[in-house]
């Protein structure tokens, strides 16, 4: 008698292949993902993070040039009106407007801005934030009188052209009560009027 002997495999139940020694592999590769992965996450916060402070410091300079505008037309408003008779000049108004001395004082801020006894106009703050506090120190500007070469003698005039200086700040600079060195955002603005 022949007898036929089978061979038999163990298979787990429901499974159709043999069971097969795994060496892990899927977890190193998994590893390795996860870790690729969290680079990218990581590195796209950075991004938007970084983002978000270039943005920040796009709107509070534009803030400050806001405030200098606002600076500029309030005193050439003022400047005018005040020439022409319109209306009453500010307090502080005759010590901010020089006459023609031979010297630009504009650029000196150390000695000409930032200090108490500076002398420049303070606009005022409600002028600028209008029904906020947006700002908190209000702008200033400084108006020169210049010498204006002209066709007939004595060749040059300083009776109706003036350079008017305005300096805003952003609203992250404090109100310094002595009016000294601003601490963040300055815009620093010019133009020139001729009165006739």
């Amino acid at each position: 008698m022949n007898s036929i002997t089978s061979q038999r495999r163990s298979t787990p139940r429901g499974s159709s292949t043999p069971r097969v020694k795994q060496d892990g592999v899927v977890l190193i590769i998994a590893l390795i993902m996860l870790v690729v992965v969290s680079m990218l996450a990581t590195l796209s916060i950075r991004n938007a993070t970084s983002s978000e402070a270039v943005s920040g410091a796009v709107r509070t300079t534009q803030l400050a040039s806001q405030s200098a505008e606002i600076a500029l037309r309030y005193c050439e408003d003022t400047l005018y009106g005040v020439q022409k008779g319109t209306i009453a000049a500010p307090a502080n108004w005759a010590a901010a407007v020089r006459a023609y001395d031979g010297t630009v004082h504009y650029s000196d801020p150390k000695n000409n801005w930032d200090k108490v006894t500076a002398e420049v106009f303070v606009v005022p703050l409600t002028s600028v934030n209008g029904g906020s506090a947006t700002f908190k120190r209000a702008p200033e500007c400084m108006i020169e009188n210049m010498r204006v070469a002209t066709s007939t003698p004595p060749y040059n005039s300083t009776s109706t052209t003036y350079i008017i200086t305005a300096r805003g700040f952003g609203p992250e600079v404090s109100n310094d009560a002595t009016r000294g060195r601003p601490d963040g955002t300055e815009v620093w603005l010019q133009s020139t009027v001729e009165l006739n």
